[in-house]
């Protein structure tokens, strides 16, 4: 394969990645365009819409300027003229470094890595900067000069990640520069911290993702109520789920921040965390019926959940260190594995914390998310302790006894060893003069 070839197929892939995105929202819009509307209205302004939710997904900000009369309209009495949306709809950009994962690895498979990687982000990052010159609005608009910035940042981010998993499903390729500063130990000492770390956010968020299921499943009898009051018809109640499809993601970190402790904040920094409840009243919104309006002071028993999610990631990342060569099991090895991964794991749980949150609109729209700093720091701590417990509850079962000598012995072995001691009784009895 020629390099003009990986180049033009990683780009085309990144081109089709773009319009996926953009196709999920505007297939539903312009069903309503066509059927509750007759088609009478222009269809652009459908299309700036989906423009700017895709692009509002990959985390491109977006300038609204709203008259007092509109603002009091929408229910934000505390609009101010014009203001910034900066909260991004995870569910896009999750598809997005998805799908630039599937381009990194298939440009790494080639010989040409950097030319497919550089050609995939360009392409896109075209393709975001002519969508958003096209999504301009007098009342919306997103902010053209972050549109191929920030997304290609999300969809370059995923077209790393690609590349560095066909590196690490290769175990014999370490490449030469990485070779050149850090020696064996140092890298086997990092590699098992990233792999526990990030282990451990990914069993973190899966619970978060089991207790929004949850409380989806027990609030959904008010969730409906929300869309009846809404009264959006159906296709505007198709709209809405998408809508609200693409927020799921963030309301599982959102999750995840108060099982770790620090909560997060709806409207003017109120926190929601565990013993305390909501100060304010939110917009009608069916994705808000899973938020409770009080928890008790006992739900701060919830932060096992990170400890325990640390310890099952240390558990099993000790059979990793002691499959090693040389094995990577003495006590300061596995100290230095615990530290290593609390760090980058606090880091990763900042990092998902601050991508989740922003602000969506004055009012109990504004701040809304978890503290980024906050949540790396104790989620940090609470994996760490864990992993600690985990690494050294098996290094201990990998050191305990062989009970084995110690077991009744099998009447056949026993029968076995008579036979020979008679045979050597026997020869020693006839050897002698």
């Amino acid at each position: 394969m020629t390099r003009a070839l990986v180049a033009f197929l990683a780009a085309f892939e990144a081109v089709i990645t773009a319009a996926i995105g953009l196709g999920v929202g505007l297939a539903p819009l312009t069903l309503v365009w066509a059927v509750q509307y007759h088609m009478a209205t222009s269809w652009a302004v459908f299309w700036r819409a989906a423009a700017d939710a895709w692009l509002l997904g990959l985390g491109v900000d977006a300038h609204v300027d709203l008259d007092q009369l509109t603002a009091a309209s929408l229910g934000l009495p505390g609009a101010v003229p014009s203001f910034t949306v900066t909260i991004a709809g995870l569910g896009v950009a999750l598809f997005t470094v998805f799908m630039g994962a599937r381009v990194g690895r298939r440009a790494a498979e080639t010989s040409f890595v950097l030319t497919g990687a550089i050609a995939a982000v360009a392409a896109f990052m075209l393709t975001a900067w002519v969508v958003a010159l096209t999504a301009q609005a007098e009342v919306f608009g997103p902010v053209i000069a972050q549109a191929p910035l920030v997304a290609g940042a999300t969809f370059g981010a995923g077209v790393v990640l690609g590349i560095g998993l066909d590196w690490a499903a290769e175990r014999d390729h370490v490449p030469p520069a990485l070779a050149r500063l850090f020696g064996v130990e140092t890298r086997a000492a990092i590699a098992a911290s990233l792999r526990a770390a990030t282990a451990a956010v990914a069993l973190l968020v899966a619970a978060s993702a089991v207790l929004v299921a949850l409380l989806l499943f027990t609030h959904f009898g008010k969730a409906v109520s929300l869309y009846e009051a809404l009264q959006a018809g159906y296709l505007g109640g198709v709209t809405l789920t998408l809508a609200q499809l693409a927020f799921l993601p963030n309301a599982v970190l959102w999750a995840m921040s108060w099982l770790i402790g620090p909560g997060f904040a709806l409207g003017g920094g109120a926190a929601i965390a565990p013993g305390s409840g909501l100060s304010t009243s939110l917009p009608g919104v069916p994705l808000f019926a899973i938020i409770p309006a009080h928890s008790p002071a006992i739900a701060f028993v919830a932060i096992v959940i990170p400890v325990l999610a640390g310890a099952v990631s240390g558990f099993l990342t000790h059979r990793t260190l002691t499959r090693s060569t040389p094995p990577f099991d003495t006590p300061v090895d596995l100290a230095l594995v615990a530290v290593g991964s609390a760090v980058a794991g606090g880091l990763m749980l900042a990092l998902l914390a601050w991508w989740s949150g922003g602000t969506l609109a004055p009012g109990a729209l504004a701040n809304l998310g978890p503290s980024a700093w906050k949540t790396g720091v104790f989620g940090g701590l609470e994996l760490g302790v864990g992993m600690a417990f985990g690494l050294a509850a098996a290094h201990l079962r990998g050191q305990s006894l062989d009970w084995t000598s110690l077991r009744k012995p099998d009447s056949q072995v026993v029968e076995k060893a008579r036979e020979v001691a008679s045979e050597r009784d026997f020869v020693t009895t006839h050897e002698r003069p």
